[in-house]
């Protein structure tokens, strides 16, 4: 009964917000407000889905809301200049390329979790410098084609947000990835415990470059989702958004200790996040007070993180000593 509750314990999380929610703001289980929460869902959730990727495999990633600022200003700058599709592809091949420069250099310097923390704040100060160098602090209007617009503000009949669909398929995918492939399997085991993937043969360094990578590559797609659907890119639009996205993978149950977690879970992490947001947005909460919220929330989030670890670690030894006393 214990380990089913730690087993579930993230979705028992998300309805009890789902239920105080719904008793204290009166619009809240409206149509319309449960689909614009899934909505704002989506770029905290693409970014979440890259997180999830590098947390897995042990490290972390700080300069993803700086990523999907540079690309954003990127796609938005290059759709004036060429059709859409080509300005998303670009945008997108440099959230690419920004991810596995963070890759590099962790895997070069045989950094550990704490040192890729401090690496990847480094990037972050250095691709947020670079997006006020490219637009000198201004922001920029958003691109005059329509099919890019409506990316971030355009539906499929009246309750199926782009969007929506966009992270949903990207999530699906990313998903058997990391749960059904041999790549997803070694990025477990690397996160676990690097010197045991080395010892079987894992080339972890591969393998970390490749989640850094897909890390950069969400980071462009939520870019893209971010810009067309506010109409412009402006050099601060990311800031913030890599904390949220670490403790929305967290509340889903990923282990900023590496190797544990999964893609699907990160989504009701996400769900939990947005709930709550949306729920303080309807009660009058002001931007410091949902800062409080989500502090208070990602340190209870990491506790019991670790105190469910330990707790599995106890089991686990209980079950291996009645094992070992029943032969």
């Amino acid at each position: 009964m214990r380990e089913k509750l730690f087993k579930f314990s993230n979705l028992i999380l998300l309805l009890i917000f789902i239920l105080i929610a719904s008793f204290t703001a009166d619009n809240f289980l409206t149509v319309q407000n449960l689909i614009n929460v899934i909505r704002q869902c989506c770029i905290l959730g693409l970014l979440t889905i890259g997180m999830s990727f590098v947390l897995i495999c042990g490290h972390m990633d700080l300069s993803i809301g700086s990523i999907m600022t540079f690309t954003g200003i990127i796609a938005i700058s290059f759709s004036s200049k060429m059709p859409a599709v080509p300005a998303i592809l670009s945008a997108l091949f440099v959230g690419i390329l920004c991810g596995l420069v963070n890759g590099l250099i962790v895997v070069l310097t045989h950094a550990n979790s704490g040192e890729s923390l401090m690496i990847t704040f480094g990037t972050q100060l250095l691709f947020s410098a670079l997006s006020l160098l490219y637009t000198q602090g201004f922001s920029l209007e958003g691109s005059n084609s329509s099919f890019y617009n409506a990316i971030g503000t355009g539906s499929i009949g009246r309750y199926l947000p782009i969007p929506v669909i966009i992270y949903f398929l990207l999530a699906i995918i990313l998903s058997v990835i990391e749960s059904r492939t041999t790549f997803g399997r070694k990025m477990h085991i690397t996160g676990f415990s690097t010197v045991c993937s080395q010892l079987s043969g894992i080339q972890t360094g591969l393998v970390k470059l490749i989640c850094y990578g897909i890390s950069g590559l969400m980071a462009g797609a939520a870019a893209i989702v971010l810009t067309s659907r506010t109409l412009g890119a402006t050099p601060t639009a990311g800031t913030g958004y890599e904390m949220d996205a670490i403790v929305a993978a967290v509340l889903g149950g990923v282990s900023l200790s590496g190797g544990v977690g999964s893609i699907g879970k990160a989504f009701v992490g996400v769900l939990t996040l947005g709930i709550l947001g949306n729920a303080m947005n309807l009660l009058g909460f002001q931007t410091f007070d949902q800062n409080i919220v989500k502090g208070l929330v990602l340190i209870l989030a990491i506790a019991f993180e670790v105190w469910n670890r330990k707790q599995n670690m106890q089991i686990r030894r209980a079950k291996n000593v009645n094992h070992q006393e029943n032969h």
